[in-house]
């Protein structure tokens, strides 16, 4: 969640950061869990009344902290900012209800005015304030855009297992961005403290234990339109590698993909099996 670094790192749009998670960028959709934070002009026409109704919903719920109600107008599985895991079912909602929600999120949800403070955003559904909060238009929320203590504790404790099943020379780095798993290949993506990102790829039988069969530096990320979708870029000679982040696509589209490109001739194409 780096500006709720992608809690929601939700938004939408080819590219944008955050790795899978939910934060900033809109900054993971929420949510392991990031959104990226977009100004709203004055004159932007108010929610229309069509999607009122369920998202009075949401606001009273959140107003009678009513976990059950809340959890029930959850879309899942329900994405957190990487490396905690996506929250599968409203069950599940409820007992890891403290990582999703605390006092401030609810009191913002609450407190808000339906008519004024929530507005369509194209295709990519339906806002709070500065991305907050997101909503599809079936009433659905898909992304926060908010890291509560126990996120941020979890959060911290997975980075640290991670750190100590992984091969010393990629131990260290500033934040994981996203793990994947391909037809051929097992990737890792991380911030480095330079603020570039890190590449390291292992082919598939390998553990993270291993020494990685490729390691690149001075990554950057490419964010396009309003959305958390974003690309990771690395090159080395004439070859450029790019991990396509899809944080909302249309239904069925893989979670991200792996291409890289031989002086500019895509030579791998590969869909994201697993995220790991």
């Amino acid at each position: 969640m780096k500006v709720a670094k992608w809690n929601v790192r939700a938004l939408f749009g080819r590219n944008s950061k955050g790795g899978q998670g939910r934060y900033g960028l809109c900054a993971a959709l929420l949510l392991g869990t990031l959104c990226v934070a977009l100004p709203v002009s004055a004159d932007e026409e108010q929610l229309p009344a069509e999607y009122r109704p369920f998202v009075q919903q949401l606001v009273d719920a959140a107003e009678a902290r009513d976990h059950q109600a809340l959890a029930n107008q959850m879309k899942y599985p329900f994405k957190q900012e990487y490396p905690i895991p996506a929250i599968k079912t409203p069950a599940e909602m409820l007992t890891r209800f403290d990582e999703v929600f605390d006092d401030a999120i609810l009191k913002s949800i609450a407190t808000s005015r339906v008519g004024q403070d929530w507005q369509t955003m194209g295709w990519r559904g339906i806002m709070l304030g500065s991305g907050e909060v997101w909503m599809d238009f079936d009433g659905k929320v898909i992304g926060i855009n908010h890291q509560t203590a126990q996120a941020a504790k979890l959060k911290a404790e997975l980075i640290a297992r991670q750190k100590s099943g992984l091969h010393p020379s990629v131990r260290e780095y500033k934040s994981p961005e996203l793990m994947w798993q391909t037809e051929k290949f097992t990737i890792r993506i991380d911030e480095l403290d330079d603020g570039h990102y890190r590449y390291a790829s292992w082919a598939k039988g390998k553990t993270l234990a291993d020494k990685p069969d490729l390691v690149l530096k001075n990554g950057t990320v490419r964010v396009e339109g309003t959305g958390g979708n974003h690309t990771y870029l690395f090159t080395s000679g004439p070859y450029r590698y790019e991990c396509v982040v899809t944080v909302l696509g249309e239904r069925g589209v893989p979670p991200g993909e792996l291409v890289v490109y031989k002086n500019d001739v895509e030579i791998v194409h590969q869909p994201v099996i697993k995220v790991l």
